[in-house]
């Protein structure tokens, strides 16, 4: 199970749980309900986890280019898919009856990306540094309309295939221009988002990306 994000429940799903429920004891019914507040899975990513090295020396370089603010973004974004935070249910006893469970939130099976810089204390100390240039990797990927499970690295090393190129041409639009300010790309990302004619309602296509409607076509 994982602790985020959360996913919220029609009024119609929300009815039939409590109908459900109310045939239940209400340990029961008060962990199921835990377990579909939480049940959305986490983003998943194509390339794996970079090691602590690579995402240093990606870290001292994110000043060079907005390019390597995003992969920067990237980076982090796949550790968070690998390493999501997760919690699971602990037995009280052994008596494996349906209410000797409880949610450990002390011990979480998976630790997130805190977790996975523990070993790196000089990447943890600018943890909140490095959280601002996930959510600008995520931001980037829903603005070129590039969804999961493509990491945002890929519009820069990845294959050539025709599903790619306009996601490409709006990343190339996107970027054209824009120094090597945070703050100036955060700006851009936020406006090219807004602009007529971008991000429309997506949906999957064949490679099992999100493409717009007029794209569908």
């Amino acid at each position: 199970m994982r602790g985020r994000p959360r996913k919220n429940m029609t009024e119609t799903e929300r009815h039939d749980f409590r109908l459900e429920s109310s045939k239940m004891s209400h340990a029961k019914a008060r962990r199921i309900a835990w377990g579909e507040q939480h049940k959305s899975p986490s983003r998943t990513s194509t390339k794996p986890p970079p090691s602590l090295d690579e995402l240093r020396t990606a870290y001292q370089r994110r000043n060079e280019s907005c390019e390597a603010m995003i992969r920067l973004g990237s980076m982090l974004e796949d550790i968070e898919a690998a390493h999501c935070v997760g919690y699971k249910f602990d037995k009280y006893d052994d008596s494996g009856t349906a209410d000797s469970y409880f949610i450990d939130y002390d011990t979480p099976w998976q630790t997130g990306i805190r977790g996975f810089l523990k070993d790196a204390p000089d990447l943890l100390a600018s943890y909140k540094t490095l959280m601002r240039y996930k959510k600008l990797s995520a931001d980037f990927r829903d603005v070129i309309e590039l969804y999961d499970p493509n990491p945002a690295s890929l519009v820069f090393d990845g294959p050539d295939e025709p599903w790619l190129v306009p996601i490409r041409e709006r990343a190339r639009k996107l970027l054209d221009g824009c120094g090597r300010s945070f703050r100036e790309l955060a700006k851009r990302i936020a406006e090219f988002g807004q602009q007529p004619g971008q991000c429309l309602e997506p949906r999957l296509d064949a490679q099992g990306t999100r493409t717009t409607g007029e794209e569908a076509k």
